[in-house]
This record gives structure tokens, sequence and C-alpha cells, in this order.
């Protein structure tokens, strides 16, 4: 991840960033069904229940957001 003159956060996160969340999920007691990262660094870690079956497609997420 980079930060630009604004310090607004660019780029996926690291491995070792991904691996913190699951470690603290799994010590929550969290069972993990899927995780799902995003170009702003964001890491959106779901249950089993929650995980949906198949991802939602960028062009779908933006326009549910209203960013289309």
């Amino acid at each position: 991840m980079t930060k630009d003159r604004n310090g607004t956060v660019h780029g996926y996160a690291g491995k070792v960033a991904i691996r913190h969340a699951v470690e603290a999920a799994r010590a929550a007691g969290v069972e993990i069904g899927s995780i799902e990262m995003a170009p702003d660094g964001t890491i959106r870690i779901f249950t089993p229940q929650s995980a949906s079956p198949e991802p939602i497609k960028l062009y779908d997420r933006l326009k549910a957001e209203g960013r289309l």
C-alpha cells in the first residue's frame, strides 16, 4: 500500500496484514468463510453463513452503490 500526498491509501493489503486479520478473527472464535480485499487496503472477513456463493462483479457492486 502507498499513500499519496493527501494521505489517501492506495493498493491492496499486504500478506502480513491479511495474515494478522485472519489470526485475529480466529482468535476471536470467528469461523472464516471467505475473505475480500479491496484496492484501498480494506480486508473483510465473512463467516460461512454470510459468504456469498459467487463473487459480486465490480460493475454490479458499483451500480448498487450508485457510483455508475
